[in-house]
């Protein structure tokens, strides 16, 4: 199964028990609206909250955002009939499935078996896609095995409120990145960013880092979204739409960069026609690496066009 390229700049969540909030979400700036069922929904209404994604699924104009919604862990009673109602449903409609809280190769086998069988029995053509959030040490410790555990996954997602909650790591109350500079010296964060980075890369995924905690600090979000980009994310969650326009722009190759990619592009294929084993520009010989490289963020520049087009 070939993984389609997805924009993944700028991902937000949206509860989707909360009318107003999800309709406004899309008339906001981001690539990836993810409906959420899990964490921001009172277990009261989280079945009621199923039948307003579908909803959403079909009545709203998605303007080339990514479809998407958050289902509840796999360790709780909500998350199969998250999945069965709504694919069920609407399943044709949606391109990814978030999964939380991924501890095991096998909760994202087991989602893609079930989503086989109903995509069978619907009759559907598209094959829905997967993200697993490696929120928890259990997680970290497996993310390598969670990461080629099914040809649906397209992308792994650092959840790091859990994750530190999961190390008992001390907090000064700030959700996500942003609140260790007081009292540690350096970049806390980077041992389970890079591990996470080079496990998605290894496997052809897309890297997704979390949320920058303080929405009033563009500041921070810069180099929050400076740091995972030096280390190979993609993209990162936003926790408020003011986040967004500044995360976009982060995660948006430079032109100088996107030019040199079709340069190299270009030559690779001249090379290719006249049967030329190795390739050099710029006086640097150009890898197959080189060459993946290039091709991402081509892919990625189309994209993004596409989206500041509609």
């Amino acid at each position: 199964m070939e993984r389609p390229i997805r924009l993944r700049r700028s991902i937000l969540s949206v509860p989707a028990n909360r009318g107003k909030m999800v309709q406004k979400a899309f008339t906001l700036p981001v690539d990836f609206l993810m409906l959420d069922l899990e964490d921001s929904v009172p277990v009261p209404e989280k079945e009621d909250a199923r039948s307003h994604v579908v909803q959403a699924l079909k009545e709203q104009d998605w303007q080339g955002r990514v479809r998407a919604y958050r289902i509840n862990a796999m360790d709780t009673p909500f998350a199969y009939r998250d999945i069965i109602d709504i694919v069920e449903a609407a399943g044709d409609r949606v391109d990814v499935i978030v999964v939380p809280k991924v501890n095991h190769p096998a909760e994202i086998k087991a989602i893609d078996y079930l989503l086989t069988q109903i995509e069978m029995r619907m009759g559907f053509r598209n094959s829905i896609g997967l993200e697993a959030s490696i929120e928890t040490a259990e997680g970290m410790l497996r993310v390598e095995e969670i990461a080629f555990s099914s040809p649906r996954l397209e992308a792994l997602v650092f959840g790091v409120a859990d994750y530190s909650a999961s190390l008992t790591m001390m907090s000064k109350g700030v959700s996500g990145h942003g609140d260790a500079e007081e009292f540690y010296p350096g970049h806390r964060w980077h041992f389970p960013l890079s591990r996470m980075a080079m496990a998605a890369k290894a496997a052809g995924l897309a890297a997704i880092d979390a949320p920058y905690g303080n929405y009033k600090d563009p500041d921070g979000l810069k180099k929050s979204c400076l740091l995972s980009a030096a280390l190979g994310y993609d993209g990162k969650w936003a926790i408020h739409p003011d986040q967004l326009g500044v995360i976009n722009e982060m995660y948006t190759p430079a032109v100088e960069d996107v030019e040199r990619s079709r340069r190299i592009l270009e030559a690779y294929g001249q090379a290719q026609k006249e049967g030329c084993g190795s390739l050099a520009m710029d006086g640097k010989m150009v890898d197959a690496a080189s060459i993946r490289v290039a091709q991402v963020i081509c892919s990625q520049w189309e994209a993004i066009s596409k989206r500041e087009k509609r």
